[in-house]
């Protein structure tokens, strides 16, 4: 488990904050370097071109990758070993640097964050933007989460030393993915659900869309934020909400299945010991949001800073709508979303 101590005159929500529209600290980033190709690094590049005084933005992918250059984002093919990164480093010179791959690898993200400091970069957001890394609770149930604390850690370290500055922010479930893939028991496609829970359980979730808000409002106001971890998930719901929405938008009345979240434990350990390990996180991951015995709901709630950050939240109907319109028509022309 990893504990992590802010100083005691830690007063995150009481400090004054921009409201964005005076360029905050942002009007001095020119170049903005993101480290992955997925859908986190798609969400911030897409919100940074309409931000003044950000002028070149680097997306550090896969020599896989086929994320190609358009406007003023280029593209920097890596293998990710030291080397290429600091060939890429060194040629960006970035501003900032928003980490999105690979963010339960400690190794790696210490290896981005000792490069930044090489290379003098004077700002780095961590791999985040999902659950609470600082629950212990959640640790102990998702090793990755684990990692991403033991990340925060580093930087702690490195700041209290004037190394480097950083932010990291936790976002809760990414709602509209979850639903797209099935991945928290919603089958848009057969229009049935497996609750895990009773259904009533609420928890903090917020979609693709909201990284690249969060993303801009964290320039705005880095002098607020910096070297802290926060709170601003999108929306705060549950899962009867959900599937209410969802019926709403098809037309339709779901079918629905309940399992408690005992069994979906013992379901994942089944699988974990039958060599199937990614099926039994997505279990885990699922058993986060239904669990109240992990209090991961709790600080998302007491430590909000949404209102200060000049962010709303955002609607549970509209998200649903855009996840259900993704699943049946996403790659389909015509349709105005591809």
């Amino acid at each position: 488990m990893v504990r992590l101590h802010f100083p005691k005159h830690f007063d995150f929500l009481n400090m004054p904050f921009s409201n964005g529209l005076d360029g905050g600290r942002n009007a001095s980033i020119q170049k903005v370097l993101i480290i992955g190709d997925n859908r986190k690094a798609a969400s911030i590049s897409k919100s940074l071109p309409a931000e003044e005084g950000i002028t070149e933005i680097y997306h550090a992918v896969h020599r896989q990758s086929t994320l190609k250059p358009s406007g003023n984002i280029r593209i920097h093919p890596t293998d990710f070993s030291a080397d290429s990164l600091r060939s890429v480093f060194s040629y960006v010179k970035p501003g900032v640097i928003f980490s999105t791959s690979s963010g339960g690898s400690y190794d790696f993200q210490r290896q981005l964050i000792d490069l930044a400091i090489e290379f003098r970069v004077p700002r780095f957001v961590a791999a985040e933007y999902e659950q609470d890394s600082l629950n212990s609770k959640i640790q102990a149930r998702l090793p990755p989460c684990r990692e991403r604390a033991r990340v925060i850690e580093y930087l702690q370290q490195r700041s209290s030393q004037n190394q480097i500055e950083w932010a990291a922010v936790a976002t809760g479930c990414a709602l509209d993915q979850g639903l797209i893939s099935g991945n928290l028991g919603f089958d848009i496609k057969w229009q049935s659900v497996t609750v895990h829970g009773t259904g009533q359980e609420r928890f903090a979730a917020s979609s693709t869309a909201w990284i690249g808000q969060v993303t801009v409002a964290i320039l705005n106001n880095w002098e607020a934020i910096k070297n802290q971890y926060f709170y601003a998930s999108g929306t705060i719901t549950s899962a009867n909400e959900i599937l209410n929405a969802l019926q709403i938008q098809t037309g339709q009345n779901w079918e629905r299945g309940e399992v408690e979240v005992e069994e979906a434990m013992r379901e994942a350990e089944r699988r974990m010991d039958r060599g199937f390990p990614d099926a039994a996180m997505f279990l885990m991951e699922k058993s986060v949001l239904c669990d109240e015995s992990l209090d991961a709901l709790k600080p998302f709630i007491e430590q909000d800073c949404k209102e200060k950050l000049g962010l709303q939240t955002e609607s549970l109907d509209e998200l649903v709508m855009h996840a259900v319109h993704e699943f049946q028509h996403h790659g389909k022309g015509g349709c105005g979303c591809d």
